[in-house]
């Protein structure tokens, strides 16, 4: 629709005075050239978010202290070390979000490796803060909001 509205903006300007017409046409072609080159460079700079993969759960085999009930495995899944990432614990009952909290490690992973780590659990994360929940009973995700890599 954008485009169709565009188009008849600058047939109108064509229309009226030819230069007008001409400027127009060109400022836009500017303008596209420099979006595209600005997206394509940033593309080719950073891994995205999807390089990383975070997986949560409450496995008392792997994190046997009650205070540190959730195991969390990062994966990194980039052609290049993840220096830093920064993530949500998500825990979801019924499909309703009843706990969520922010966390960042600093843990230096290769590319194709994986770092597992144990967390506890914030209480003032909780949706609704009277009620005690069992980790075991709840659906944990993991939700990468930043990643930051090694310069090449």
């Amino acid at each position: 629709m954008g485009w169709l509205i565009g188009g008849a903006i600058v047939l109108i300007t064509f229309l009226f005075s030819r230069r007008a017409g001409a400027v127009v046409v060109a400022s836009l072609a500017v303008a596209w050239v420099g979006l595209w080159l600005v997206t394509d460079r940033k593309s080719e700079q950073e891994p995205s978010n999807q390089s990383v993969s975070i997986n949560a759960n409450p496995d008392p085999q792997l994190c046997p202290n009650p205070d540190m009930p959730i195991s969390v495995r990062i994966t990194n899944h980039a052609d290049t070390a993840l220096q830093t990432v920064s993530f949500s614990l998500v825990a979801k009952q019924r499909k309703s979000i009843v706990y969520r909290a922010s966390h960042t490690s600093d843990e230096v992973i290769a590319p194709g490796d994986t770092f597992s780590t144990c967390y506890g659990l914030n209480p003032l994360s909780f949706a609704i803060r009277t009620v005690r929940y069992e980790p075991r009973e709840l659906d944990w995700v993991g939700e990468t909001s930043l990643t930051r890599f090694a310069s090449s």
